[in-house]
């Protein structure tokens, strides 16, 4: 494991799951799972915000395949769901908004010590640059106003939805480490307890 993205070693690692067919073959099935993902219904949240579950597939394949894979992973997976299921024009935007929320999940996950607060900091980063600050950037590019106009109503429906995704994460991350590091995917994550420590 490692305690930050920073490292020759890091990346190396990084590099060579784009070469292994096993995480080629994860990585395409978090693509289909990311696809069936979106036919499920989104929960609404107060103040307008509301909880889509794409994040979850977006977020296992980043933990196992880290950030180079995952990057491929994010244009593929977005480029694919439009094909597949359009829901108006296509925007460039959204593909490099796809591709940044995996990447912000690897560095934070891959091959790192996963904790309650790494979960709670990733979620924050990607609902905070990337959901946010990138989002509104595309809302006024697409369909003009103040950037403000749009940032502003973002944040706070961003920030809504930092806790309960971070729930879900830690849920399903606590189910899914076992049996990731049995198959011998991952690093071993949990500790004697059998639970994901906080910090």
């Amino acid at each position: 494991m490692y305690a930050h993205p920073f490292s020759a070693d890091y990346w190396r690692d990084a590099s060579r799951e784009v070469r292994d067919l096993r995480k080629l073959l994860f990585s395409a099935l978090m693509i289909a799972l990311c696809i069936v993902l979106a036919q499920v219904p989104s929960v609404p949240l107060f103040g307008g915000a509301k909880v889509t579950w794409g994040f979850l597939a977006r977020s296992v394949c980043a933990l196992v395949c880290g950030p180079l894979l995952g990057l491929v992973f994010g244009f593929v997976e977005d480029i694919l769901g439009f094909i597949l299921q359009p829901t108006g024009d296509f925007f460039p935007g959204y593909t490099l908004s796809t591709m940044a929320g995996v990447l912000v999940y690897a560095l934070c996950f891959y091959r790192a010590r996963i904790t309650v607060l790494r979960i709670v900091l990733a979620n924050l980063v990607v609902n905070l640059l990337v959901n946010a600050l990138m989002g509104s950037l595309w809302n006024l590019m697409l369909r003009g106003g103040v950037y403000w106009g749009w940032f502003l109503p973002s944040l706070g429906k961003n920030l809504v939805t930092v806790l309960p995704k971070t729930l879900v994460i830690y849920v399903l991350f606590q189910a899914l480490l076992p049996i990731l590091q049995q198959m011998g995917v991952i690093p071993r994550q949990l500790d004697e307890k059998g639970r994901l420590p906080l910090i």
